[in-house]
């Protein structure tokens, strides 16, 4: 996100939805977070703490780098961008760690399947560190690329967001556990009909993160209860 087309419509297009989507994100956490930390009615472990301020730092400051794009504030932004990749840095592992905490409390209730929902968090950050990395690779390389690659990260997140409030409706599975990826994945036919607008065709990286993400959030509800993955899911764990 670091120059704007002639198009007036082509970045506003990019704010409106970059603040729009970090707002999707804060909004889904007052339940399961900040109404229980400020009312002091659950404790949280100090890792739950750092990963969500970690997580709510990028997501706003995604939103502020739409907004400084826009104010054409570029050399900001990219000054910006390095405490963005910094962050990026720290999400990865700190994903991952809240991952196998996540696992070890399921154990410790005695669930049937505690590695079942391990596999949306493990392929979630592997996804979202690979779009980022590769859209801080393109940053000075290929502008157009790098805006729909830190789009695309942000649709990752979102899944996991809404799953707060998609997971409560009395839907049957698989529709419910595969409802908030794919919820989220239709901004990206909102990005294509973008691209289609005011490119002409599908920028590749809106091409490819459709026809590798919709499909697979569709059948990762029956991966994650599979006897292959949880099977192979113990190892990738540590445990």
């Amino acid at each position: 996100m670091v120059a704007d087309r002639a198009d007036p419509a082509h970045g506003r297009f990019f704010t409106i939805w970059s603040v729009a989507m970090a707002a999707a994100i804060f909004l889904s956490f007052p339940m399961t977070y900040f109404w229980p930390v400020a009312s002091g009615e659950k404790h949280f472990i100090l890792l739950r703490h750092l990963h969500g301020l970690v997580f709510f730092a990028w997501t706003a400051l995604f939103a502020l780098q739409a907004v400084l794009i826009r104010m054409r504030r570029i050399r900001l932004h990219r000054e910006l961008g390095l405490l963005g990749a910094a962050l990026v840095g720290a999400m990865v592992p700190l994903g991952l760690w809240m991952a196998g905490t996540a696992i070890e409390e399921r154990i410790a209730k005695g669930m049937a399947l505690p590695f079942e929902f391990a596999i949306y968090n493990l392929v979630d950050i592997t996804l979202f560190a690979a779009a980022m990395g590769t859209a801080i690779y393109q940053a000075t390389r290929n502008t157009e690329a790098h805006r729909r690659l830190t789009f695309v990260a942000m649709v990752l997140l979102l899944g996991p967001a809404w799953s707060r409030w998609l997971l409560l409706m009395p839907v049957p599975f698989p529709w419910l556990d595969m409802s908030p990826n794919l919820a989220a994945d239709a901004l990206l036919l909102v990005l294509a009909w973008h691209d289609r607008r005011v490119l002409g065709r599908l920028h590749p990286v809106t091409q490819w993160s459709i026809l590798l993400l919709i499909p697979f959030h569709a059948v990762e509800p029956l991966i994650a209860r599979s006897l292959a993955w949880n099977t192979v899911a113990p190892a990738l764990f540590g445990f």
